[in-house]
């Protein structure tokens, strides 16, 4: 072998080194910073999942969101855009893997609701209660000019979207409750009667919160990187001020403020809850279907209360079946 081969091939092995070297010192580095784990794994989750995320101003604020499917596509064009709205305590992240499941074949939009994720108050600004969240909704909807729109809704997401579909009916095609709160079920678990009593169960002030919150929410809860924990810790402990007094505000509309709106719904409806849904009792979903004319209703015998984290197969052939007929 010549000298100068041999040369070569150290200086190849010492670059290699060098990069391993970087590498090794930047996942260190990420494992950490919470918030630079959380930012990098954010971002290889949109890019996966073809997703973008987007900025915009509604009511003088500047709302991030993530937004997907192409929109030159003809038959993306022809199929209405869907507006996906995540639960409490959880943020536009949350959505991704059902964006991913409707990108292909129209646009996909999901914001970060105000006062969560990436999109809290202002100081000194008041919690919204539901009509100043509906109307918030219908501000977006306007200022992301999305047009006429499929709405999926989880959890408080989907106690919301009702209430939009109610309020705004021109501007609902169809309707996917998944796990929706807002009204009074005929049976009451538990968290429901914390709440009712005035509780606050998903508040986090610890990681023991943390994970009693995560096996209210999953069957078979997800593995959750010690600095993504961290990070969702210490934003939810960061706060908690503010956080408590959202609850207090939405509690009423949370617990049955959407008993006198579901006859308003006129857009076609699905309702889904999980057989095993430990935070709003799948006894709910006989109240919600009686009360929206024409809606059907779904129990998943496998899932929790994120149907689409224990559920995802069931949920997505439900969802683009009830979508895309």
């Amino acid at each position: 072998m010549s000298g100068t081969l041999l040369v070569l091939l150290r200086r190849t092995l010492i670059t290699m080194l060098v990069l391993i070297a970087w590498i090794c010192i930047g996942l260190v580095v990420l494992w950490n910073w919470p918030t630079g784990f959380h930012t990098v794994v954010s971002a290889i989750g949109r890019s996966v999942s073809g997703l973008r995320l987007e900025h915009i101003t509604v009511d003088g604020q500047t709302v991030p969101f993530l937004s997907g499917g192409g929109q030159n596509d003809p038959l993306e064009m022809e199929r209405a855009p869907v507006l996906l709205l995540h639960g409490w305590g959880t943020s536009k992240e949350a959505m991704m893997g059902q964006m991913r499941w409707l990108a292909p074949s129209r646009r996909v939009v999901a914001p970060d609701l105000p006062g969560f994720g990436d999109n809290p108050f202002p100081p000194g600004a008041k919690p919204l209660d539901a009509d100043g969240y509906i109307q918030w909704i219908e501000a977006f909807r306007v200022a992301t000019n999305l047009g006429r729109v499929d709405v999926v809704g989880e959890s408080m997401g989907g106690a919301l979207a009702a209430a939009y579909a109610a309020a705004y009916p021109k501007s609902v095609r169809r309707l996917v409750l998944e796990s929706p709160a807002g009204l009074l079920p005929p049976k009451i678990n538990p968290f429901m009667r914390e709440v009712a009593d005035g509780g606050n169960p998903l508040d986090i002030s610890s990681d023991a919160d943390f994970d009693r919150i995560l096996g209210l929410c999953f069957v078979n809860p997800p593995p959750v990187p010690a600095p993504f924990r961290r990070f969702l810790v210490a934003r939810a402990v960061e706060r908690r001020a503010m956080l408590a007094a959202m609850v207090e505000s939405i509690r009423p509309f949370l617990l049955d403020g959407n008993a006198s709106r579901l006859a308003a719904i006129s857009a076609p409806t699905l309702v889904i809850f999980g057989a095993q849904d430990q935070i709003t009792d799948p006894s709910l979903l006989q109240p919600y279907v009686r009360g929206i004319r024409g809606a059907e209703g779904l129990i998943l015998p496998e899932a929790g209360h994120v149907i689409f984290h224990d559920a995802p197969a069931a949920t997505q052939q439900a969802l683009m079946g009830f979508l895309d007929p």
